[in-house]
Parts: structure tokens; sequence; C-alpha cells
């Protein structure tokens, strides 16, 4: 089997190493890819950047399998383009990768299915909700419709931190500024991320996890894309994993199926446990990052074969297993971000560093020159631990994390704590 991934962050290397460990796999590339998937993929110097370049290198190459990494490549219809060439790949179509594209869309299809989810108002620009919700009951939750990566959304404690907000929208620094904006009743309970995969008719559950969003201690200061995660969630267990497939996951793949949009691909819900039951707080088409670092940590069946059989059709039958051991990954970062930070800078500490069963580097925005390895982005590694007891994978993990540093790096210090 050759497979094609696409995406450069800490999620592409994390999925190359698990493709890397099946024996049906011959060989693998990753465009753009990091530091980190060059060293586990074949060598790719070409420029893929269009979908007619990403389908001519396929024939050339005779690609079995193409698995997008991010969501922009789904937003913006790389599997109906693929599909239309007789390209096997990974994920749902534009229309369906509307569940995490378009939070009118998600709320649409949790209404018409009957999913526990919050009560919602859509405003049609920036402007009309910072008008709205200027006497509006806080705190509350604001949404962009549109992608933003993964800062579209805000628990504003009151109308100044939403007018901040929607203001860093309107200026262009977060998201789309001519997006909607969904206004949500702020629901109250332990927040959890369940992973599923889904061949249009039937789901599998591959993991849980617990995401920390804020970039400092303490979940305070301003929201990235993740700083870190573990796994299993701790609100996993076999009742909550078959209430989200009976009341969430299946009635969401049935709407779709009655509209048109049959859903394949991996399918990431943002759950709330409440009082009243577990609610849908979002979708996400894609394993996220850093959760996709624990979720195919722990994973013990073949995923590349998990993934041809979702593809052709075959998850219900398929059996998938998971290690009982506990997963930590703490995200190292760059100074200044989630804004302004300087790329270039030499990381030390990274060949002292080698990967095993239980201890793994992630690159998430490295480069390699001359045999050193630079920064490359915000997030730059990720170090993954697990262990039999999620005390022992934290002190490990944290004991891994002094090893690795470049001037101004950083990381949170109470991941899993």
């Amino acid at each position: 089997m050759n497979v094609l991934v696409l995406g450069n962050g800490g999620r592409e290397h994390s999925i190359c190493l698990a493709l890397k460990k099946s024996k049906i796999l011959k060989r693998i590339w990753c465009y753009p890819g990091n530091a980190g998937t060059n060293s586990v993929c074949n060598s790719l110097k070409l420029k893929l950047d269009t979908f007619e370049k990403i389908c001519d290198f396929c024939k050339r190459n005779n690609v079995n399998l193409v698995i997008p990494g991010s969501e922009e490549y789904l937003e913006k219809g790389i599997v109906d383009f693929l599909k239309l060439n007789s390209i096997s790949v990974l994920g749902p179509t534009k229309e369906a990768a509307k569940l995490e594209s378009s939070k009118i869309f998600t709320k649409r299809i949790s209404n018409l299915s009957n999913i526990k989810t919050a009560k919602s108002i859509v405003y049609n620009n920036i402007d009309e909700a910072l008008e709205k919700i200027k006497n509006q009951k806080f705190p509350l939750v604001l949404k962009l419709d549109s992608l933003a990566a993964g800062k579209g959304v805000i628990i504003a404690k009151n109308f100044q931190e939403a007018k901040v907000f929607l203001n860093n929208v309107k200026d262009g620094k977060i998201g789309n500024r001519k997006t909607k904006v969904l206004k949500e009743e702020l629901i109250k309970g332990e927040e959890a991320s369940f992973f599923f995969i889904a061949d249009g008719k039937t789901a599998k559950y591959i993991g849980s996890a617990k995401d920390y969003k804020r970039v400092g201690d303490g979940n305070i200061g301003l929201n990235t894309g993740g700083m870190g995660c573990i796994s299993p969630s701790p609100l996993e267990n076999k009742k909550s994993i078959r209430t989200i497939l009976k009341e969430i996951i299946n009635p969401t793949l049935k709407t779709m199926n009655d509209l048109g949009y049959p859903y394949h691909g991996i399918l990431y819900a943002g759950v709330m446990f409440t009082k009243k039951g577990i609610f849908l707080i979002e979708y996400n088409v894609r394993l996220g990052d850093p959760e996709c670092q624990t979720i195919l940590d722990r994973l013990e069946t073949d995923f590349l074969k998990i993934c041809l059989n979702t593809e052709k059709k075959l998850l219900k039958n398929a059996n998938i297993n998971l290690s009982k051991k506990k997963s930590v990954c703490v995200v190292i970062a760059s100074k200044g971000y989630p804004e302004q930070y300087k790329n270039g800078l030499q990381i030390d500490g990274l060949k002292r560093n080698l990967n095993t069963n239980d201890e793994t580097i992630i690159h998430a925005g490295t480069i390699k020159k001359r045999n050193k390895f630079f920064t490359n982005g915000g997030r730059v590694l990720n170090i993954i631990v697990k262990s039999k007891n999620l005390e022992l994978a934290i002190k490990n993990v944290y004991k891994k994390c002094k090893t690795i540093s470049w001037k101004g790096s950083f990381y949170r210090n109470d991941i899993g704590k």
C-alpha cells in the first residue's frame, strides 16, 4: 500500500508514525511535512500546492490512499476532487465537512437529529452581533460560523470580552471578517472529546481525550490550538461511549444520509457532560491536534487497515483495540504563541532523545538544516508519554520536557493534573 498524508503539523507526524507500524504499508509521503515527517517518510521534493498536482502525483506513484490531516483540505473539497479522479481518500465530502466548517450547519443537523445541544441565535455579521449582545445576559458563548484555526469560540464573561473578540475578527486577527456568528447559551458541565471513524452508516469508537486550550497554567490566557491533552478522558467509560454513539453519533449519520451527505472519515465530537445528559458542543471532521497524538499513541489495531475498512465500507465487523495505558501529551511552544513568535531558533536536546514504545517526540513546527533542528511554528514539539497510570505518565512527560529547549520555549506545567 502507498499512502499520501497531507499536512505539516504534529497531527500529521503522528499519523505517519501510526501508518509506519502497518505491515501492509509499502511507501508513505507527507506534504508539505516537517522535520519529523521527513525522517519517517519517503522523500518528496515536489510542490503539491494544488489539487491537480496532488492528483497527478497520486496517479504517477500508484498512491492507494490519501489522508488529509487538516480541516482546510476537507473544507475546500479535496475528497470530492480526488474521488472524481478515482483516487481513494479518507475524509468527508465538502458538503459533509460542513459539520466543522459551519457551526450553523452543525446546529441544523443537531436539531434535525434531536440531539441535545445549546439553544442558539444566528447573527449575519460582526456588527449585528456587537449590537445585539449589548444587553444580553452574560456569560455567553460566541462561535464564528466559519473555520478559525481552533480560535473561533469564546466564553465571554462580559460584554467587554465579547467586544474584544469580535473586533479581533473584524480586524482580521481571528477567522474570516465576513463570517456569521452563532450565539449560544452557556452549558455548564465537564467537557470531553470523543473520536469515532465512520464509513457512511457504521461508526466505530477510536478513543477519547481531555484537552487544554488556554495558553497558561490554570487554564488562563489566550485560546490556542491546544497546549496538551490526556487520553483517555476521565469521563470515558462503557456507558458514556454507548450513550454518545446512540444519542449523538448515530443520529447524525442517519440525518446526513437522509439529506444525501453520507459521512465518511474521522468524526470528533466535543461534548459536555451535564446533569441533563450529554450535550453536543461541536464537531470536527478530522483528528484533533494534539488529541490525535494521544489517540493514535493508544491505538493497538493497525491504523492503515482501519482506514481501508472505512473506505471500503467494511467497519461493521471491524474490531478496534485500544491500550489500557494512559497517554499524556505536552506541547512545547515558542515565546509569543498564540500571537507573534520567532521562527528559526535552534532546538537543543532533540538528538539526545530517541522515541520508544512509551515515549514519543512529535514534530509540530520544525525544520532541519545542516543536521540541526530549528523552530518553524508556534507549537513546535509534542512530548507524549504513556504509562500504566496517569500520575507516572505525567511525571515522565515533564521529566522529558526539561531535556529539550530553545530560546523562549515554554509549556504548561499542569497538563493532566
